[in-house]
């Protein structure tokens, strides 16, 4: 079940029911969570931003800010693909944090950016696969400001965007 917060939007053009049905979509093509996955999204909408981050997974809350789903073309207007991209990153997220295989990172609070930045480009390298648009260049840049320039940065990038099975300790280098 999701359940989507608030259930009405005063700054922004979106509807709870289309936000619930587009993450329930998504969920349906995440290998590996559980059917019965109960999911509370915050969407923030007083902030354009778009941070997003997994707040728990006992039981499973997402926070964004409305930002992450905002259709770039038609500012304050929902945007489905740049939804499904969010939602598609931070279910992986979840799943990975679910799977004891994975290892035990820390939470969202004290990941270090260049750790979350990490996780987000294994996670959209993933999503990319599962068939969601994903824009690779904005996250090789994001990666390239937290590791660096250089060649050495960009080959950790793509050893993390083609990767499938990773752990956390593979994902952080540590």
């Amino acid at each position: 079940m999701t359940t989507v917060h608030p259930e009405t939007f005063d700054l922004v053009f979106y509807d709870a029911s289309e936000i619930g049905r587009v993450l329930d979509e998504v969920a349906a093509k995440i290998p590996g969570l559980p059917d019965d996955l109960d999911v509370t999204v915050e969407v923030d909408e007083d902030k354009p931003n778009t941070r997003v981050g997994v707040r728990s997974i006992d039981p499973v809350e997402l926070h964004v800010e409305s930002g992450a789903l905002e259709n770039l073309k038609a500012p304050r207007s929902f945007g489905e693909a740049a939804a499904a991209a969010t939602f598609a990153r931070l279910l992986l997220e979840v799943r990975d944090r679910l799977d004891p295989a994975f290892g035990a990172p820390p939470t969202d609070e004290e990941l270090s950016q260049a750790d979350a930045i990490s996780w987000a480009v294994y996670c959209y390298g993933r999503a990319t696969r599962l068939g969601f648009r994903i824009f690779k260049p904005k996250y090789r840049y994001d990666f390239r400001n937290r590791h660096g320039f250089t060649d050495s940065a960009d080959a950790d990038y793509e050893r993390l965007w083609s990767a499938e099975d990773l752990t956390w300790i593979e994902v952080t280098g540590g």
